[in-house]
């Protein structure tokens, strides 16, 4: 495969290919560094929605750059050999982590670090007004310090845009439903779907809907994802608590998933206390400076780096042997006034930062941190105090059909409380419904199936489904 010329770099070797591009391995010759430079391959026309995706990834990336969790663009332009449009990124060494996971998924206490920190990316991508619209574990890269990045905004969109898009490109087994049916281009929502589904796949190697040996092509996926109810990991290791908020990321409807990637975290950051874990702080932008400002303040004459002419002492020359009280209060006339203020104040800023890095090390955050949010200890918080709040069980179902049609009749091991209520969805049609009522007498001849779950507040319980054949 032939790698383009680009001047200033030099070809070590192809990465790997994408929808519509190719990732090669160059060596940036000044500043001397290891890229990674995606280009758009030959046999791809660039029309101009080709044109707009790539010129679209390269300016979402850039003005995510400075976020530790998104892989940087560090420059982009058009090969001479052809004119195809390239990015310049940093070099995240291989694998990606869909492959890492494959046979050795994730640990958990890992899992979640990793979905704190790629929710911290998706967070600040949102506040820029960017949806990513293609998360998932292969668009996780691993930098040489062994954090993730996440990468590929190759359909990423800005949010007053999408709606009107046309043509919009889908990675079926962590796109929601409301992308695979076309009741939506991509919002916060999908997202946040798209991210419980890429944890969910860290925590077992698979993405949610697919099946060992099972059918697994893109019809098949595609109905589990829009009729199937949402599956837990299966994974003894796993507190019930991250089980059910993964399943809430995972809900049919976007209004019962978390409403934020931040909200997400933060479920995540419970689970963390819960067990005892090393709390992973949350990295999200904030206030940037006003760009309007642009005075930029003369620089302290005490600050500036200047050259001073060497002074050469010869070794030959005599020397004056003096008594150790002369040459201490020789130094101190010497000594200019206030080093010694200086020093202490120096030492006072190295024991703060020593006692804010063992501090960082021990799991703690800065107590004015505004995104830092209320440590809870595992002796206040139990998996069962954590959404979604004591719905622990899934209802069972029973369906019987009759002359009026089915009636679907269900009940949970949870205690109903007043204010509950129940979401029940046709399965065929997506219609939701709530009500009050423990039964529901659903009209038609043919094999019927329904999902219900019970719902308290914002939270709600895993979700059991039932069909009833065509009578």
């Amino acid at each position: 495969m032939s790698a383009p010329v680009i001047p200033g770099f030099q070809f070590v070797e192809h990465l790997g290919s994408g929808g519509f591009a190719d990732v090669f391995l160059y060596e940036q010759q000044w500043p001397r560094q290891r890229v990674a430079v995606k280009v758009v391959r030959p046999d791809v026309p660039l029309n101009d929605r080709e044109k707009q995706l790539f010129t679209a990834e390269a300016n979402a990336m850039a003005r995510l750059a400075d976020h530790p969790y998104i892989v940087s663009v560090i420059t982009a332009g058009v090969t001479q050999d052809g004119g195809r449009p390239y990015l310049v990124m940093r070099y995240c060494p291989p694998p990606d982590l869909g492959i890492r996971v494959r046979s050795n998924p994730m640990p958990v206490v890992d899992a979640v670090a990793t979905g704190i920190k790629l929710a911290s990316a998706i967070e600040t991508a949102h506040r820029s007004g960017i949806l990513h619209r293609d998360i998932k574990p292969s668009n996780v890269l691993v930098t040489t310090y062994h954090e993730p990045a996440l990468t590929d905004f190759g359909i990423a969109g800005h949010m007053a845009d999408i709606e009107g898009e046309s043509d919009v490109r889908i990675s079926y087994p962590w796109s929601p439903p409301e992308l695979l049916d076309g009741r939506s281009n991509g919002s916060v929502a999908s997202d946040v779907y798209s991210l419980g589904a890429t944890i969910w796949h860290l925590l077992v190697g698979r993405s949610p809907f697919s099946i060992p040996s099972g059918d697994n092509s893109t019809r098949a996926l595609s109905a589990r994802i829009l009729h199937a109810a949402p599956p837990a990991t299966q994974r003894s290791d796993v507190p019930p608590a991250l089980d059910r908020l993964l399943q809430q990321c995972l809900a049919k409807q976007p209004a019962h998933r978390p409403q934020s990637a931040l909200e997400l975290a933060r479920s995540l950051q419970q689970i963390e206390s819960a067990a005892g874990w090393s709390r992973t702080a949350v990295a999200v932008e904030g206030d940037r400076p006003d760009s309007t400002v642009r005075a930029v303040a003369p620089e302290p004459e005490e600050d500036r780096t200047v050259m001073k002419a060497v002074t050469v002492i010869s070794a030959s020359g005599p020397r004056r042997i003096a008594s150790a009280q002369a040459e201490e209060q020789a130094a101190e006339d010497e000594r200019p006034r206030g080093v010694g203020a200086v020093v202490w104040a120096v030492a006072g800023v190295v024991t703060v930062a020593v006692a804010v890095a063992a501090l960082l090390m021990q799991g703690g955050e800065r107590p004015d941190d505004p995104e830092a949010g209320t440590p809870t200890t595992p002796s206040e918080t139990t998996p069962s105090d954590l959404l979604p709040h004591g719905l622990t069980s899934a209802p069972s179902i029973t369906g019987t059909r009759t002359a009026a049609g089915v009636v679907f009749r269900w009940q949970t091991r949870d205690e109903v409380e007043p204010g509950d209520t129940w979401v029940w969805q046709r399965l065929d049609s997506g219609d939701v419904q709530r009500t009050e009522r423990n039964q529901v007498l659903v009209r038609s001849p043919d094999e019927v199936c329904v999902e219900v779950r019970l719902v308290r507040g914002g939270a709600e319980s895993p979700a059991s489904n039932e069909c009833v054949p065509a009578g």
